[in-house]
């Protein structure tokens, strides 16, 4: 496949255990690798993490095929910057090999901001 690919090929086989360690970008432009660049969750009142169906530019966003909610228990996240989800074994029953989107959604307030959107392969 040709695309940026920073997560990977995720086999559909067995449960997915997805884990990503978040961090705030520098002015530059640069990811900030200091213990200081680490997303402070703390005042977050919902984080939630999806992984949708990759679109051609320009579509409409389609609907999560899984997700995973600090809310609801789904997703565990470790502060500062680390956020975690397990699908168990089947979870692929319903999700067709291909690329996706996996999208991490943080809310503060009345502000939902998209933090992380990076594309996954699952074979």
């Amino acid at each position: 496949m040709a695309f940026l690919n920073a997560m990977g090929a995720v086999s559909r086989h067995g449960q997915w255990r997805l884990q990503r360690v978040l961090r705030s970008i520098l002015p530059d432009g640069r990811v900030d690798a200091s213990d200081a660049g680490l997303i402070d969750f703390s005042a977050a009142s919902e984080i939630l993490l999806q992984v949708v169906p990759r679109q051609p530019r320009g579509n409409h966003d389609p609907h999560p095929v899984l997700a995973a909610s600090a809310v609801a228990g789904t997703l565990v996240v470790s502060n500062p910057g680390v956020v975690e989800a397990l699908f168990p074994l089947g979870w692929s029953a319903h999700v067709p090999a291909g690329v996706y989107d996996v999208r991490i959604w943080m809310t503060v307030g009345p502000e939902t901001a998209l933090i992380f959107d990076n594309p996954v392969e699952l074979r």
